[in-house]
């Protein structure tokens, strides 16, 4: 196993979930650094997602562009009355188009078995698109930890990174980025969700790819 090469690529890895979970929170004018970083990791996975990103990066130049996202982002994922694009995983996996199921509880379960815990002033569901994202981030930075250490417990932090994806985000997130981007206003919007699409599905095989190869190494 080549540690530098994959640490490298680890470090990507956690910069866009990390990016992307920003992505899906209130905007604000901090976004134009995070979308420059996004193209950047996304470049370094060789990922299909940097293309969506460079299509809005250079639009979003200041505070008018911003609060015109701010109106998209309120009616897409907040309401009042009704959410174009609910961003709420047991919605899309529980069957009742309804927040806070059975599969929030595993969510919540997932997160303290891994020592993640939601900040004090977080109101909304901990399904949150936004924090699932954050989730996998905080598990690769695990992993990253480990790497850099005795490496005993890189497989586990792995397959948990596999698992999360197949059970919960990666359940969930085609049928809500389809959502996004058929009712969003803005490119901004549209294209994020084509991004978000592309990279959980790549990471699929990404971390199929480093379950095996772990499982070899451990085997030979």
């Amino acid at each position: 196993m080549d540690v530098e090469k994959l640490l490298t690529q680890e470090f990507a890895r956690r910069d866009a979930y990390k990016g992307l979970s920003d992505c899906y929170k209130l905007p604000e004018e901090e976004l134009i650094n995070t979308l420059e970083g996004l193209e950047r990791v996304f470049g370094t996975l060789g990922s299909e997602a940097r293309s969506h990103i460079a299509l809005v990066r250079n639009e979003i130049k200041g505070r008018e562009e911003v609060d015109d996202l701010k109106i998209d982002y309120a009616r897409l994922f907040v309401g009042p009355y009704s959410l174009s694009a609910p961003p709420y995983g047991s919605v899309y996996l529980d069957g009742s188009r309804q927040i806070m199921g059975n599969s929030t509880m595993d969510v919540q379960r997932k997160y303290k078995k891994a020592g993640f815990d939601l900040v004090d002033n977080f109101k909304d569901a901990p399904d949150h698109i936004a924090v699932e994202l954050e989730f996998m981030d905080v598990l690769v930075c695990q992993e990253i930890e480990a790497l850099d250490g005795d490496r005993s417990d890189v497989l586990e932090l792995i397959k948990r990174q596999h698992d999360f994806l197949q059970v919960h985000i990666g359940a969930w997130v085609r049928p809500f980025t389809d959502l996004v981007a058929e009712n969003a206003y803005t490119d901004f919007y549209r294209n994020l969700a084509r991004a978000t699409q592309s990279f959980i599905n790549e990471e699929r095989v990404e971390l199929m790819s480093l379950t095996t190869e772990q499982v070899s190494e451990a085997n030979a």
